[in-house]
């Protein structure tokens, strides 16, 4: 959230001195809310764990920044930097066996966090859609506390993902847009789908309300771990 302000003001100090190219700036914001958060670690011995209701499901704020380069044959090159992290007081039902600690019932502390650093790469298929592919570094960590015993789980890994765009006009004045980055099958799945309605603001400055889903997770014996994770957005997308 720090970052997207001083990014924001490049942004429109480079769209007052009409400094347009190749160029765009995107900048989300808005609220978020955990439906579900699972994880069991190791799969064959540790006890499912309800992430979510450690760590709490009220709404809270999140950024994410992408910048987007257009290529003379019509391509799109996306960079994205999306950060999430959740932590909180709560309470395990039961004894709990996670990343080889031993837990009581009782109060407990959970962090969750899954950054995401991607790139993108987008063609125009037909009408207003695009398609490509999405190369995602997570770097993903469980982690557990209760009082000097701590564990926790973490993955840094390569994901390969399909992209599909499209945007074209809603009403007089409105445009919406959509944004997939999926892949499902094997031992995990991975689902970060974007709904906007667009409204140009002034020259190169485009603002935005939408929806965002993020779900997915692996299956694998070293962790099993799935979410779902809703966003109400909002932001501002500069033509640079």
């Amino acid at each position: 959230m720090k970052v997207l302000i001083p990014l924001s003001l490049i942004g429109m100090a480079c769209v007052a001195h009409g400094e347009r190219g190749p160029w765009t700036l995107d900048l989300e914001s808005g609220l978020t809310s955990t439906r579900y958060n699972s994880a069991q670690v190791p799969k064959s011995t540790g006890t499912e764990v309800d992430v979510a209701r450690l760590v709490g499901k009220e709404w809270r704020t999140f950024g994410r920044i992408s910048l987007i380069y257009q290529d003379r044959s019509g391509g799109s090159w996306k960079i994205l930097y999306a950060p999430f992290r959740q932590s909180g007081n709560g309470s395990l039902g039961a004894a709990t066996s996670f990343a080889g600690q031993n837990f009581a019932p009782g109060d407990a502390e959970a962090t969750y966090r899954f950054d995401s650093y991607r790139l993108t790469y987008r063609k125009p298929w037909k009408g207003g859609w695009s398609v490509g592919g999405t190369l995602k570094i997570r770097d993903a960590e469980i982690r557990l506390r209760q009082g000097a015993t701590v564990a926790s789980e973490s993955n840094t890994g390569f994901v390969p993902l399909l992209h599909v765009y499209g945007e074209g006009k809603l009403a007089a004045g409105f445009d919406y847009e959509v944004e997939l980055d999926g892949l499902a099958g094997g031992p995990g799945r991975a689902i970060d789908l974007s709904l906007r309605v667009k409204r140009q603001l002034g020259p190169g400055t485009t603002g935005f309300l939408g929806y965002r889903v993020l779900e997915g997770g692996a299956d694998v014996p070293r962790v099993k771990n799935f979410a779902w994770v809703n966003y109400i957005t909002a932001g501002l997308i500069f033509r640079l």
